[in-house]
């Protein structure tokens, strides 16, 4: 059989053609065709496809007997992973292969496929289209060149019924956004003294100024990418068989709801023998724009008995249908309805209900009979936006407090980089992710403007778990003048047809950290308000993050300063710290004999002595180490560490930094309305800040902000981290509570230990949790830490217990007690400013003092796993604590096996004597190996318990 593909392969490559090629046509417009189902949409994705290279671009399609290299591939895909899949090269991540990839972006691609005449097709329309071509592509059906595309979000779309015969074969020429313009290598560039790259002397293609190419930076070379230039049909191919007289473009739109009723607007476009690829937006030269002649327009009637028909279904079964008789002229025509639906079931985020889709089905019938069908899911929910309660600050100050189906909340948000840097992005890639982010309490995802103008996959899973988006344009960190604005604004109205009717889509955005308001960048941000209003009108815009109130800050202070120096601002939307993913990922893919002098980091010559650890460094630069090493040395010795080390000090140091900002931003609200992190997850293996590594494993940060993200969460408001010996330490309570109902009589309760756990103050006191979304305030009292207390942590304990005992939130702290306080200097300039963390060269160390303290003891059971999706499967655990003291940063963990975990809790705090069952989410990660998993789990004062994970899944 695979001797027959590549002797077929070969005959492909070699058919040659002496007709004449037409002239090279644009292939890029603004309308999307949409979606069919059933016979009238045929699936050209998946298997089937050839792919081959040239070193230049074919003249004609007889130089395709010149192809290279033609082997069988599968679209969607990059080039790189065809080659990766094929195994022709090896895994682009692991230690410097992507060197051996570099070549890749030089050449001309080639991909073919043949397919059968549909046999449907009769005198209907078939429309070809591409949902994403990286970057530059031709386009043949057997052997007639269609024309030639830009841009990659989308397109080209053509209608070929003209061109089609019994057997038919497409031809798509790629070639990558830098063709002819390749950057120095960053191996090449030289460093500063301090060690930082020169990026002055990079030449060539420049992601941050990338003049006509409209591609994000990330997936450009851009920095912590800079070894990687993304190329190839990323993502899926289609034919739709349409009828000349057909629907296209619905957009639903939720007018008012409640759970007595909703109402709802349909607009829908009837087009009658017209084509959408013949249509323009406007003309691209100065004229009048709508000019008819004297006599006006023929409105020329469409002979027959027209019908729309809407069903809305839910879970399969039709709950509501209208008719509408429509009479139609040659061309263009648009339905508005209005539709009142009675009790229904409404589209709510994470935490505030079930997130409820219907199947909106619009059929297109004549004399009764069917000629066209569109189907799509849709939400029905209303999201408002109101003045926040803070004073306004700046000229520009937008409404950002979020009103869904009538109720306010905080919104618990994270920005989201692409699932993968060279465009592997399977449907379970990216449901392993979002299910993560769900289970986190994440609300809300920003897809950031340094990526993608997003896979379906992310919205449709959106839709069901229900995730809201922010959508970032593809602008990021640039000036865009050199954008063709022709190709632009077909990339953009293309994702607003494409994305309208997702009821996760809540914000619309221009892109990352650029001034919209340049020169440079103000025509590209006009192509996009224009067409917003134009064609969603029921969102916000926001020309860019940064702005409108919106804040992005990395500072390196003590957390506690967000609720001080942040106090009036009414939305984070980047803020985070950087940690090492754990230490298998470096096992994995960096050679362990650069594992030496890591505490080191910041020196010119790490980057020399280490350049399999530097090339998985997002942005590596010795100024930005420091910041990220001085939290770790809170932790552990960073003089000299082991790689297991510094990975679990930089996770904890950076997972603390999260949970005191969020804790100190949420109980600043209704000031400040929201809050989105940087960042949930990496695009390929590398050091970064991060909530989940590449693989797919939750690291601490994770988990330290995902107990501040639980419905209801009580905090220790602490006034800093860093206190002197004598010091009277005030420990007020904040309870933040998004659920509607009240909490009446709990308690709340603090306790203050030294770090061998002797309990040296406690206070409860019964509270009323006020209905959310609100923020309870409880004064404790304060504590006076003795006087001979120095170098040493102090373990804050906060809990809130309803009035049935039941625990419903549990907080821990570690403040520390430093003699470098009693330096009135330091003291002062620490207290009255947000200076750069200290690093603690000579300790206290968090894990050495606790782990020096009386010691517990922890037994470990699982139970035996369930099946789910692909590699996955949910292993339940009980960990208990059997000793007389609390098990401090528990840690549950699999080894024997390649693995990612995402767990209901990790790094916690249990109380001696308290059992817990958690849950954990398991990817194995490599199908073929013999797994002999182990659930481990280790306190930094306990025993490693074991057991072994049984594998008969039930």
């Amino acid at each position: 059989m695979k001797r027959s593909l590549f002797i077929l392969l070969i005959c492909l490559c070699s058919q040659t053609t002496a007709d004449a090629q037409p002239a090279e046509k644009t292939l890029w417009q603004p309308y999307r065709v949409t979606e069919r189902t059933g016979a009238q949409h045929i699936e050209l994705s998946g298997e089937g496809w050839a792919l081959g290279h040239t070193d230049e671009p074919v003249s004609n399609i007889a130089g395709l007997s010149r192809l290279k290299d033609v082997f069988a591939t599968s679209v969607p895909n990059s080039v790189h992973w065809s080659y990766y899949k094929a195994g022709k090269l090896p895994h682009p991540y692991y230690h410097k292969n992507s060197e051996q990839y570099n070549w890749l972006d030089e050449k001309a691609w080639y991909y073919r496929r043949s397919f059968k005449m549909p046999q449907n097709a009769g005198d209907n329309y078939v429309f070809l289209c591409f949902d994403g071509v990286d970057y530059f592509s031709r386009v043949w059906v057997n052997d007639s060149l269609i024309g030639v595309h830009e841009g990659m979000f989308g397109g080209p779309t053509v209608e070929i019924s003209k061109y089609l015969k019994g057997d038919n074969e497409i031809v798509v020429e790629v070639r990558a956004g830098n063709w002819g313009n390749e950057a120095t290598r960053i191996e090449d560039l030289p460093r500063f003294a301090s060690g930082e790259l020169d990026y002055s002397k990079r030449k060539g293609f420049n992601p941050r100024m990338s003049g006509k190419i409209i591609k994000p930076w990330v997936i450009s070379g851009g920095s912590g990418g800079e070894a990687f230039f993304s190329v190839g049909m990323w993502q899926g191919v289609r034919l739709e068989i349409v009828p000349r007289v057909h629907l296209e473009r619905p957009f639903m739109t939720t007018l008012q709801c409640s759970e007595k009723e909703a109402n709802l607007h349909l607009s829908l476009e009837v087009l009658a023998n017209q084509p959408s690829t013949s249509l323009t937006l406007h003309p691209w030269n100065n004229a009048q724009i709508d000019h008819p002649d004297n006599f006006g327009q023929k409105f020329e009637a469409v002979k027959g008995n027209y019908q729309v028909r809407m069903e809305l279904l839910f879970q399969g079964k039709t709950v509501h249908r209208q008719d509408w008789k429509t009479e139609l002229t040659q061309g263009r025509n648009w339905l508005e309805k209005d539709i009142k639906l009675p009790d229904p079931k409404l589209w709510n985020p994470t935490g505030l209900g079930n997130a409820d889709v219907y199947d909106v089905r619009i059929l297109l019938l004549n004399n009764d009979i069917q000629l066209d069908q569109i189907q799509f899911k849709y939400g029905i929910r209303t999201i408002a936006y109101l003045p926040t309660a803070g004073p306004r600050t700046r000229d520009r100050w937008d409404n950002w407090q979020f009103v869904v189906n009538g109720k306010k909340i905080f919104v618990k948000g994270m920005n989201f980089t692409p699932q993968d840097i060279l465009l592997d992005l399977s449907y379970e890639r990216y449901r392993w992710t979002l299910q993560a982010a769900k289970k986190m309490g994440v609300q809300l995802i920003r897809i950031w403007g340094g990526g993608l103008l997003e896979s379906k996959h992310l919205y449709d899973i959106c839709d069901e778990l229900g995730i809201m988006v922010w959508q970032d344009f593809p602008i990021g960190n640039q000036d865009t003048p050199g954008y063709p604005q022709d190709v632009w604004e077909a990339q953009v109205v293309q994702n607003i047809l494409r994305l309208r009717n997702h009821p996760s889509l809540a914000i619309w955005c221009g892109g990352n950290e650029f001034n919209p308001y340049s020169l440079g960048n103000a025509s590209s941000i006009g192509i996009l308000e224009r067409n917003l209003v134009t064609f969603d009108p029921s969102r916000p815009f926001k020309r860019t993050t940064p702005d409108h109130g919106a804040i992005h800050t990395y500072p390196d202070m003590d957390p506690v300063w967000y609720n001080r120096s942040y106090a009036k601002v009414p939305w984070v939307s980047e803020t985070g710290m950087h940690s090492l993913p754990e230490a298998g990922v470096f096992r994995e893919v960096v050679d362990s004999t650069e594992f030496t002098g890591l505490g080191k980091m910041w020196e010119k010559t790490f980057a020399k002595d280490h350049p399999e650890f530097i090339h998985h460094f997002t942005e590596y630069g010795p100024g930005r180490v420091p910041r990220m090493l001085s939290r770790a040395s809170h932790i552990v010795d960073v003089a000299d560490p082991t790689i297991d080390d510094i990975s679990e000090a930089s996770q904890i140091g950076a997972g603390e930094f999260y949970q005191v900002f969020s804790e100190k931003i949420q109980g600043n609200y209704p000031v400040t309305a929201g809050l989105m992190p940087w960042v949930f997850k990496r695009h390929w293996p590398v050091i970064a800040i991060q909530m989940m590594d590449w693989f797919g494993h939750a690291g601490a940060p994770y988990y330290f902000l995902k107990r501040t993200y639980e419905a209801t969460h009580v905090a220790v408001d602490i006034p800093r981290l860093l206190w002197k010996s004598g010091e009277v330490m005030q420990l007020p309570v904040k309870i933040t509570h998004a659920l509607p109902g009240a909490i009446k009589g709990s308690k709340v309760l603090v306790r203050v230990m030294d770090d061998s756990f002797k309990v040296l103050w406690e206070n409860e006191k019964t509270t009323a949790v006020t209905a959310g979304t609100s923020v309870t305030a409880v004064e404790m009292g304060q504590f006076t830490i003795p006087a001979g207390y120095r170098d040493r942590f102090l373990l804050v304990l906060a809990e809130l217990k309803d009035a049935s005992g039941k625990l419903v939130s549990r907080s821990f702290y570690y403040p520390r007690v430093l003699s470098k306080m009693d330096d009135a200097a330091f003291y002062k300039e620490y207290t009255t400013t947000p200076i750069p963390w200290i690093a603690l060269e000579k300790g206290p160390w968090l894990k050495t003092s606790v782990a020096t303290a009386p010691q517990t003891v922890l037994t470990v059971s699982a139970g035996t796993s369930e099946n789910g999706s692909g590699n996955t499967s949910r292993v339940k655990v009980k960990v208990s604590n059997t000793g007389t003291v609390p098990a401090f940063m528990t840690k549950i963990d699999i080894t024997g096996a390649k693995r990612a975990i995402v767990a209901d809790d990790n790094y916690f705090w249990l109380a001696a004597g308290e059992s817990r069952n958690i849950d954990l989410e398991v990817l194995w990660r490599d199908p073929s190996e013999a797994r002999r998993p182990v659930v481990t789990v280790k306190a930094f004062n306990s025993n490693e318990a074991k057991t072994e994970l049984d594998m008969t899944v039930k």
